[in-house]
């Protein structure tokens, strides 16, 4: 059993909510997502970037992926309305990341039970970002634990074969022709 699988199956108890559900099976059937979205993260951060944006990320992956298969009944082969649980997922199977993109309050806190810092504990300078905190106020890294840390796949994930663009003489070459 994978991390994710395993967070998801320690919080069933607690109760999925509808979102919650459909986060679990597109997971089911694109475990290399989350793979993705770690590998990217570990990426930026080695880049030297000091924070990012999950929903730029998320765009990027929508993108990018080009193997995904859609859960049932589900219209987008990656629906926007899941980013929220894997913004979450991340931060809790790898904590390094809590404060490296900013979280807003979601209906996904419930189902991971967390929630954003409060903004009393927050300061007040430029640039800082709210983290993510287990629902009782304890730091994600002193919470529930997965018994194995997830571990990126060694296989690239598979993705869609980069844009080429042609060269401007190129270009000219083909209107010439078509005006012929």
């Amino acid at each position: 059993m994978d991390a994710l699988t395993e967070l998801l199956e320690y919080r069933k108890p607690h109760g999925l909510s509808h979102l919650g559900k459909r986060f679990y099976a597109f997971h089911k059937l694109n475990p290399d997502v989350l793979d993705f979205f770690i590998q990217e993260l570990v990426t930026l951060r080695e880049n030297g970037w000091k924070k990012t944006s999950f929903g730029s990320l998320w765009h990027h992956a929508r993108w990018v992926l080009s193997t995904l298969r859609r859960a049932p009944g589900e219209t987008f082969a990656m629906s926007q309305n899941l980013a929220c649980h894997y913004a979450r997922a991340i931060i809790i199977l790898r904590p390094e990341f809590n404060g490296f993109f900013g979280v807003e309050k979601a209906l996904a806190d419930a189902d991971f039970g967390v929630r954003v810092e409060l903004a009393s504990r927050n300061p007040r300078r430029p640039g800082y970002v709210r983290k993510l905190q287990w629902a009782n106020g304890a730091a994600i890294q002193h919470g529930w634990r997965p018994s194995s840390p997830h571990v990126i796949a060694p296989n690239p994930v598979p993705r869609r074969p980069p844009v080429v663009r042609k060269s401007s003489v190129t270009v000219k070459a083909m209107k010439r022709r078509a005006a012929l």
